[in-house]
């Protein structure tokens, strides 16, 4: 008889090495909401006496918000050698009624009459980062930080831009400044804790969000950040903690719910991990994270809760692709099995969605097997035996049928292929001298088919 050898189980596994290909989204930095410029005026020019009146007609249009009359006065009234604090503050009004070319244009104008000076530096650098030219804002914040601009808002745009343009390292110094001046400052402190991690210095980023977790034991945002560092040094029961309180406190990002559902895999905890999933529309509408989860459950026989997993994945089964639905088939017919209900409606579903799909072509030949279809198993397994991944493994069915059906001299042909296939396969010699035996024997009793 030949041994178990022959026998084969095939099941997607769900490793830790899946686990960790996934990344846990940190909040970005929003340096949109902190930028306020320095009002330092060291070096900065100053108006000609013959401008004073000019500017001080202006003042009760200013007060009052209407800087479009505002500017149309003062270009009716523009002289032919303007200062460069006038030209600083025509640039200053453009802003505000959104010119931003013609503003730029102006603060030039100011520097090229005046040369540089703090306050258009900065006023450049907003225009840049506003309209995402990095190069030249991380110029205009450098030239404002060596013309004495050392403020929290200057130091936290260099280190944003630094993060966004150079290296995660180099950002590092500037949001220690920008911290350091403004501790309190939540866009600062995540600036600084995405730096630590994306340069991986994730001791220091674990410490950071540990002393700010202190006070601040509400802020999603920096649970996610301890979680990232727990992670990146495979620390996956404390990522899955820290995971946890974020969910809890509000975090809805996809990822990091998945991530979460799989650590929650990982450890066992199979309620959690389908909860995790089924609560997201987003996340069942993607099979790539369905896929896993359903395949993990038929591997470890968990027929309960893959029913239920089933059940959901089932709502969504129009947004998956052919080939998606076939592997949903495929596990579904193997939750039929185990209830010993029949899986050939599932599996011939499966296979004419995708008819490469070796696991369900397969399964169904094993089912045709025990119905006693032999003729329609082997056929099945020939099919599955050209599929890639799927050569040694419907070989070895095809060996049990013919060894069935007394087929000796085909079950040794198969064998041998499957050694040509997978030179390892030693295990088969055995099997190989059986089949040689046999074959002598029938010759002798002249019963050879």
């Amino acid at each position: 008889m030949l041994k178990q050898t022959l026998f084969f189980a095939w099941f997607f596994m769900l490793s830790s090495s899946v686990v960790a290909e996934l990344k846990i989204v940190l909040p970005e930095p929003n340096w949109r909401m902190t930028f306020q410029p320095v009002m330092d005026a060291r070096g900065a020019p100053q108006l000609a006496p013959s401008e004073t009146e000019l500017v001080h007609s202006l003042r009760s249009q200013l007060d009052a918000g209407d800087f479009a009359q505002a500017r149309q006065q003062l270009l009716k009234q523009w002289p032919e050698q303007p200062s460069a604090a006038l030209w600083y503050i025509r640039a200053q009004i453009e802003i505000q009624v959104k010119q931003y070319q013609q503003a730029e244009q102006s603060y030039q104008q100011a520097i090229a009459t005046h040369g540089p000076f703090l306050l258009a530096a900065q006023s450049l650098a907003g225009i840049y980062l506003s309209q995402q030219k990095l190069e030249p804002a991380h110029e205009q914040l450098t030239l404002a930080i060596e013309l004495g601009g050392a403020s929290a808002d200057l130091y936290g745009q260099l280190g944003y831009l630094n993060l966004q343009h150079h290296s995660a390292f180099s950002a590092i110094a500037a949001y220690q400044n920008a911290y350091s001046l403004a501790p309190k400052n939540k866009h600062w402190q995540q600036g600084l804790l995405l730096a630590l991690s994306k340069s991986g210095a994730y001791q220091q980023a674990s410490k950071l969000a540990d002393e700010l977790l202190q006070t601040q034991q509400d802020d999603a945002d920096l649970w996610l950040h301890k979680a990232n560092a727990a992670l990146s040094a495979q620390q996956s029961s404390q990522a899955l903690s820290a995971l946890e309180v974020a969910i809890r406190l509000g975090e809805t990002q996809a990822q990091n719910i998945e991530l979460a559902s799989r650590l929650n895999l990982q450890a066992g905890n199979i309620q959690r991990a389908i909860a995790l999933v089924e609560g997201s529309s987003e996340l069942m509408s993607d099979y790539q994270v369905v896929k896993p989860m359903l395949a993990w459950l038929a591997q470890h026989q968990r027929w309960r809760q893959l029913a239920v997993l089933v059940d959901r994945a089932q709502v969504y089964l129009k947004r998956y692709q052919s080939s998606e639905q076939s592997h949903f088939y495929t596990q579904k017919a193997k939750l039929a099995r185990a209830r010993k209900q029949d899986a050939s409606g599932d599996l011939r579903r499966a296979i004419d969605r995708n008819p490469s799909n070796g696991e369900a072509l397969v399964l169904q030949a094993e089912g045709y097997r025990q119905a006693d279809k032999l003729v329609q198993a082997d056929l099945l397994l020939i099919r599955a035996g050209e599929i890639t991944g799927y050569e040694e493994v419907a070989r070895l069915k095809r060996v049990q049928l013919a060894y069935q059906q007394m087929q000796y001299q085909l079950a040794l042909e198969l064998l041998n292929e499957v050694l040509r296939i997978n030179p390892s396969r030693r295990d088969l010699l055995e099997n190989i001298d059986t089949l040689k035996r046999l074959l002598r024997q029938q010759a002798l009793t002249g019963d050879a088919i």
